[in-house]
């Protein structure tokens, strides 16, 4: 489902990706996890073409982005189709505020995709539903909770019907009680077997839901393997010391 080669990007000259490599079947939670500023996040951003890499190859489903070239009429359309495949839920919730909860879901496949207002509505009620919120339809997203309101968001890229969901740090602004909420809603998606990428400081979620786990270290993935390898016997010294600093319930 995503292959990705020899990545690299950098920002006023700084690395921040070193030549990532990763490869991820239909189906697999993938977690991200490491110290801040390593460029988890901006790894995600990549595969989703909201940063541009310097270099490298990024597969999805099929669709191949040479990065590092000019970016011609043909190449902006491979991007338009990536990020269609490819949704992404950030830790700020970018809800519309003058739209209601049903428009926020329902306007994005309406206006890319096409998709008739009737069934973009009726898909966004089924989505509210399987978030929980389906008494929220007609809602502001001021008058949501913070933990409502990533749920929503989570909803909203769902809508356009994504081949792989990308999460960035989703449940880094909300308390536990907001938090738990946003996570039940992410296991559900890993049990339903939805293609995913997490980046987030929830080791639980981790080791509980991850197919693999991905310690990225100053720009590189550092180590890589199963969460019961991983947490339990890290090979590379920088895992073992970052873990060491992490509370692992």
């Amino acid at each position: 489902m995503i292959t990705v080669e020899n990545l690299t990007k950098s920002f006023n000259g700084a690395p921040v990706l070193r030549g990532i490599d990763h490869a991820q079947q239909r189906g697999e939670a993938v977690v991200l996890i490491g110290p801040s500023g390593c460029g988890k996040s901006t790894f995600l951003r990549c595969l989703n073409q909201l940063e541009v890499p310097e270099s490298g190859r990024i597969t999805i489903d099929g669709l191949t982005i040479e990065c590092g070239g000019p970016l011609t009429k043909a190449e902006r359309q491979r991007q338009r189709e990536l990020r269609i495949k490819a949704g992404m839920v950030f830790q700020s919730f970018n809800l519309f505020p003058h739209f209601t909860v049903l428009e926020n879901i329902s306007q994005p496949p309406t206006i890319v995709k096409g998709l008739p207002e009737l069934e973009a509505e009726a898909r966004a009620r089924e989505l509210l539903t399987k978030v929980g919120l389906e008494s929220k339809a007609n809602a502001y997203p001021s008058q949501l909770s913070g933990g409502q309101q990533q749920r929503v968001a989570i909803a909203r890229a769902l809508a356009m019907d994504p081949l792989v969901m990308l999460f960035d740090e989703p449940t880094s602004a909300l308390d536990p009680e907001l938090r738990d909420e946003v996570l039940r809603v992410m296991r559900r998606l890993v049990e339903e077997g939805m293609t995913m990428i997490v980046v987030t400081h929830e080791m639980q979620f981790a080791r509980d839901m991850a197919d693999k786990v991905l310690f990225f270290e100053n720009g590189r993935v550092a180590e890589a393997g199963p969460p019961g390898q991983l947490f339990s016997n890290p090979q590379h010294q920088r895992t073992r010391e970052f873990l060491q600093r992490v509370v692992v319930r």
